[in-house]
């Protein structure tokens, strides 16, 4: 037997041919060689693949692994994190458009009387008074405000994708550290959490794609199964029960609903001192 390529002899079990190291092919090109190829040429047997997978059936391998210190045997948590939203990224804004009508046909009555306002012509109104007036002015710019705040939240949750789930990490981290607790600190569920958001992402891109295959109402079951997801990943790290699961599950709820309002009473706290020193401003003004 010879090399194809260099016409080295070569021994029958030969691999590779030791002179210009080239693959010994024995077999015809099959679909399911193709395939093989393919993935390979993407890296499926690289770290990166080998990490997902794990994450996917087995998470507790990589989440305590890593943090036990086998760095070699998995991706950084950060570069695992930015694969996916890169990913995502691509994605979302390929299907720019569709991504635009699938979250917006939750409330597409809403929308559609917002454009209804908005697009009002109030000086074709009769037998209307000017306090009415003055109402309806009011509603018309709320609606219009309302549209524009809509096509600007996805064009900025779409342009920075990348960037917004990296800011997110330290608010789902404080939220898995308070549910979860010990052993672990929040610096070690800041991994844990980059880690199960850089899965979330593939949730995240198969459920859009099903949406948009068959059907829009799909898409909010995503938010589902990232609860499913996580639940099932904190149950194989921690190696908890039925009922420690569901305990863990209703803290998570409760720990939720304090941090929003704690954010929410912030930011209400935050307006109205803004609002007095603007005011205070223009007094002196």
């Amino acid at each position: 037997m010879t090399c194809k390529n260099c016409e080295n002899v070569l021994e029958d079990d030969a691999l590779f041919c030791e002179r210009c190291g080239a693959k010994v092919v024995k077999h015809r090109i099959t679909f399911t060689l193709l395939l093989q190829e393919l993935f390979a040429s993407f890296g499926w047997d690289s770290l990166y693949f080998s990490t997902l997978k794990k994450m996917v059936f087995t998470p507790q391998v990589v989440l305590q692994g890593y943090l036990d210190g086998a760095r070699k045997k998995f991706v950084n948590p950060f570069a695992y994190l930015a694969v996916g939203a890169a990913l995502s990224l691509i994605i979302f804004n390929f299907f720019s458009k569709e991504f635009v009508d699938v979250n917006n046909s939750f409330n597409i009555s809403t929308k559609n009387t917002w454009k209804e306002k908005a697009e009002m012509d109030i000086s074709k109104l009769k037998n209307v008074s000017e306090q009415e007036v003055q109402k309806l002015k009011q509603e018309q710019k709320n609606a219009q405000m309302a549209l524009k705040f809509g096509d600007a939240y996805f064009d900025i949750f779409v342009r920075y994708f990348n960037i917004i789930s990296f800011l997110f990490i330290p608010f789902y981290a404080l939220i898995s550290h308070l549910t979860f607790r010990k052993p672990n600190n929040y610096g070690e569920h800041i991994v844990i959490n980059s880690y199960l958001q850089g899965t979330t992402m593939y949730i995240s891109i198969l459920f859009f794609l099903l949406a948009m295959l068959i059907s829009p109402r799909l898409y909010p079951f995503s938010t589902i199964a990232f609860i499913l997801y996580y639940l099932f990943a904190f149950n194989k790290l921690y190696k908890l029960n039925f009922k420690q699961t569901l305990l863990k599950f209703l803290r998570f709820c409760i720990v939720c609903i304090l941090v929003f309002l704690t954010i929410a009473i912030l930011v209400s706290v935050i307006s109205v001192l803004i609002g007095i020193i603007v005011k205070y401003n223009n007094l002196n003004s």
